[in-house]
């Protein structure tokens, strides 16, 4: 009996004390919160070319302070020399919910791996004798512009700032859209509604030697916050 409860209260001991720390978390879902820093990463551009139709691997550690900010976060094996961008993009993201041992905020670290893919480069200009036109809206790129502003709906409540996002998409042969996806933002609040709207609109495709193409776009959209 009295092993027993020995054993009982070992249990107990355990399952406290493994409930007095409590992980550091992102606010809002760990892959948002990657999504985010991937699309806020510049990546430059000779670096862009060389990885092509492939992607940009790198393995890094953030470490969470007392008040939920990153401090000082480091790239294993920085050949690429990205240590400093990663730190300008984590700075637009949100703050971390700190790591707590018996309650009392402590520092932490945490490491992740990022795959960034990074599309083929389409050129504009002729190539080998090919004629290229790039993909435009139906009805004019200031008209689409001003499409999206009106249908772009938001709770202005939510937000006092300027909506700062980069949207890309395919162009297929018949005008339509797919695979849009925003890659860049300062919020991650209106991604679902920029995606809907720009997917309402009708293209014309690119056009190589005469013929229609599927090719990639990537946008711009800025909505300027109005007090």
């Amino acid at each position: 009996m009295k092993n027993i409860l020995l054993l009982l209260f070992v249990i107990v001991f355990s399952l406290k004390i493994e409930a007095q720390t409590v992980e550091a978390s992102t606010t809002i879902p760990t892959n948002e919160y990657l999504d985010l820093l991937a699309a806020n990463l510049e990546i430059p551009e000779e670096i862009n070319k060389k990885y092509q139709n492939s992607s940009i691997d790198i393995t890094f550690i953030l470490t969470i302070t007392k008040d939920g900010s990153v401090f000082n976060p480091k790239i294993q094996n920085d050949s690429l020399q990205l240590e400093s961008n990663l730190k300008k993009a984590i700075e637009k993201l949100p703050k971390w919910n700190p790591k707590t041992e018996d309650g009392i905020t402590v520092v932490s670290r945490k490491a992740f791996n990022l795959v960034i893919p990074v599309d083929q480069i389409i050129e504009e200009q002729p190539i080998a004798g090919k004629i290229y036109t790039k993909a435009t809206p139906k009805d004019g790129l200031e008209k689409f512009m001003k499409r999206f502003m009106e249908e772009f709906k938001f709770d202005s409540k939510k937000v006092d700032y300027d909506i700062k996002m980069r949207l890309r998409f395919f162009v297929e042969k018949d005008g339509t859209l797919s695979n849009v996806e925003v890659v860049q933002a300062n919020t991650p609040l209106f991604h679902s509604e920029a995606i809907s709207v720009i997917k309402s609109t009708r293209w014309n495709p690119a056009i190589e030697n005469g013929k229609p193409v599927r090719s990639s776009f990537t946008i711009p959209i800025t909505i300027k916050y109005q007090n």
